[in-house]
């Protein structure tokens, strides 16, 4: 029987494969035909049926606001703000479909706070490290970025369905976002060329993947977070900026970009290397915890924690 069931299981994931791709199309082809604002209120509504019909992915997002503000918040309102992060990804994915019509009117949609920040470290020739996180609609800031002219390029993963992956890709391309696959291997090299050409590479560093990372404090906990801005910036003196998307409504955007970020260099490079990444993870921390709905909470950041206490009187951290 379990033979049967291991012949079955590639045959049931095509399937699953096939019918996701065939309800993105049909939702891109949906949502490009309504007036936007009709389709973002859709994609709300869809993204708070997907809370009610996927067990999983709720119990993971009020298991996380668990970790991250059960001192903080009541039950209620952590169960109020996971329903929203799903609701804020509906509405992103009508945003994602819907670039092309966006692309024209973005001034109107966009708020920019510290550009100046930006401007000036651009102007220093040495490119810059961008990093942030799946918070708001990381995707339209990219795409606001590219369009107002900045040489902005993003380190993404592909998408395991390679129909799915064309067509994510094909978004980015209409918006000029352009992009790093980062599992391509000459992602490094061109990572390294468009720093030396002096451009913007935006880096995700919220999660945890198969990329190098390392444990690093996050909402008082170990997580496995991606070093490679850390080591970048430490071991090529490239400059950090913090920047952050935050949904104010359904017609408006605020992009923060921080002050450049101090990047601690010593002698140890390891230690520098986490020593930066706290530091980064400081600031995407203090981001979400500014707008919690609007941050992934279904993703298992902490699926390779470490068991850990902050230092107690009398003794060190437990690790």
């Amino acid at each position: 029987m379990s033979g049967v069931r291991k012949t079955l299981r590639p045959f049931r994931k095509k399937r699953r494969d096939d019918l996701l791709y065939a309800l993105a199309r049909v939702g891109v082809w949906l949502f490009r035909a309504l007036p936007l604002s009709l389709g973002i209120r859709i994609g709300g509504l869809l993204g708070r049926v997907a809370y009610c019909l996927l067990p999983r992915e709720r119990h993971r997002a009020l298991e996380h606001l668990d970790i991250a503000f059960s001192a903080e918040m009541s039950r209620t309102e952590r169960k109020r703000i996971a329903g929203r992060c799903f609701e804020n990804l509906g509405k992103n994915a009508v945003e994602l479909v819907n670039f092309p019509r966006l692309e024209n009117d973005l001034d109107r949609w966009i708020t920019l706070e510290g550009r100046e920040f930006l401007d000036e470290t651009l102007a220093k020739g040495r490119g810059i490290i961008w990093i942030t996180g799946h918070l708001g609609n990381w995707e339209l800031m990219a795409c606001y970025m590219a369009t107002q002219g900045y040489p902005f390029r993003v380190v993404a993963r592909e998408i395991y369905d390679e129909r799915l992956n064309r067509l994510l890709l094909g978004f980015r391309r209409e918006a000029a976002v352009q992009v790093i696959l980062r599992d391509s291997p000459a992602a490094a090299r061109q990572m390294l060329k468009a720093l030396k050409n002096g451009e913007v590479i935006g880096m995700l560093i919220d999660q945890d993947t198969q990329v190098k990372g390392v444990m690093a404090d996050f909402f008082g906990r170990k997580a496995n977070t991606p070093a490679g801005a850390a080591i970048l910036a430490r071991r090529r003196s490239i400059p950090v900026l913090a920047g952050f998307i935050h949904r104010v409504s359904d017609r408006s955007h605020r992009i923060v970009i921080h002050p450049p970020i101090e990047i601690t260099e010593t002698d140890d490079v390891d230690r520098d290397i986490v020593a930066n990444t706290e530091r980064f993870n400081r600031v995407l921390e203090q981001e979400i915890r500014e707008d919690p709905e609007g941050w992934v909470w279904m993703h298992r950041r902490w699926m390779r924690e470490v068991a850990y206490q902050p230092a107690r009187e009398g003794g060190d951290a437990q690790v």
